[in-house]
């Protein structure tokens, strides 16, 4: 049921209207739980704790697609016991009530490019995913459930995780067009203030905790000029990439978006891009802060965040992602897993994640 309500959320992400009657039809109709849990309470029966190190397995998520030396092998087991032990400290994991803990330790790549892996520059990204499974009592006997269950995920030095695209793809590629205008976004609000300069966020699809390094920033505002000059590239190239319309109407699209990048008084150019979907400037639906307060910021990640001087299994940031409603009081209230979720996330402190960082 989760995956649905995650796909009619997807087809409609931009209306919200849409998107809280779809919400509000889950919340108080059906419970994903209902067809394979009675009514019994089960949300304080005592649950485990069940950790599995997938890293050394011959699956997907096996560290030996990273070819890593000795010398890295040993940094990566320790980082991962490190990580594992931190979370495990939690009040919620040493006394888990109505959630089974199923935890796991894996690298985390793309699946299909493992000939990418072994590159030098290529981060050792490790991953902890932590399903919360919930009891149900059938035929007087209690047993638990994983399946479409809500989670926490940990990831180490993966900046995809740390924001999302202000383009609705998912690109990875190698297209430089298309990367750079899928690299820009709006920065998400603080839900909470972890402390030490850790913050909750809470994104569109995904709300996540970002620990990183005070010494590199992690993303910095962006021009009018630049976003205009991204957009533009982005829209060049997808065009040629399509098969879904004549060349004359290519050039066309082109050059409205010319024209209307043209008429942008010469001054704005050097300010911050801001996006308000202006109906001033349909195409490209950018705006000065001047013109409407209330408009989003744009910002762009920095490229060279990671140190490169540093190993590359060196932990130079990490992201803690639950899926992007758990904080809602009505969005899985009557889901133990959600709920435990969510008091796992605020007990945890911007402090104690620093110390997880090989960098300050």
């Amino acid at each position: 049921m989760k995956n649905i309500l995650t796909v009619l959320l997807k087809i409609f992400p931009r209306y919200n209207f849409v998107k809280s009657i779809i919400i509000a039809l889950f919340c108080f109709g059906i419970s994903p739980h209902s067809f394979s849990q009675e009514h019994s309470d089960l949300s304080n029966y005592p649950g485990k704790w069940i950790y599995t190190n997938n890293n050394l397995s011959g699956e997907w998520y096996g560290e030996r697609y990273y070819k890593m030396n000795p010398t890295e092998l040993q940094k990566y087991h320790s980082t991962t016991e490190k990580l594992v032990n931190y979370l495990h400290q939690q009040p919620v994991a040493q006394n888990p009530l109505g959630v089974n803990l199923n935890v796991q330790s894996r690298c985390a790549y793309i699946q299909f490019q493992h000939d990418l892996l072994s590159a030098a520059t290529e981060r050792v990204k490790a991953e902890i995913y932590m399903p919360f499974c919930y009891f149900y009592e059938r035929n007087g006997k209690i047993g638990y459930s994983c399946d479409e269950v809500s989670y926490i995920k940990l990831r180490t030095n993966d900046i995809t995780l740390v924001f999302e695209s202000i383009s609705e793809e998912n690109y990875s590629g190698d297209n430089q067009a298309r990367k750079d205008y899928h690299d820009i976004f709006i920065l998400p609000k603080k839900l909470r203030d972890l402390g030490s300069g850790v913050f909750f966020y809470d994104g569109y699809y995904n709300n996540y905790i970002i620990v990183a390094s005070n010494e590199r920033p992690l993303w910095s505002p962006i021009t009018i000029r630049e976003y205009t000059n991204r957009l533009m590239a982005y829209t060049i190239t997808s065009n040629k990439e399509s098969n879904d319309s004549s060349e004359k109407l290519e050039q066309e699209l082109v050059d409205a978006f010319k024209n209307e990048i043209a008429d942008i008084p010469a001054e704005m150019m050097s300010q911050s891009a801001y996006l308000n979907g202006s109906s001033r400037r349909p195409l490209t639906g950018i705006c000065s802060l001047e013109e409407d307060s209330t408009a989003s910021p744009l910002y762009k990640l920095n490229p060279e965040y990671f140190d490169p001087s540093l190993p590359r299994t060196a932990v130079q940031l990490i992201t803690i992602s639950i899926e992007g409603h758990a904080d809602d009081a009505d969005w899985g209230k009557d889901e133990i897993n959600t709920q435990r979720v969510w008091e796992f996330m605020q007990g945890l402190k911007g402090s104690d994640l620093r110390k997880l960082l090989d960098v300050n």
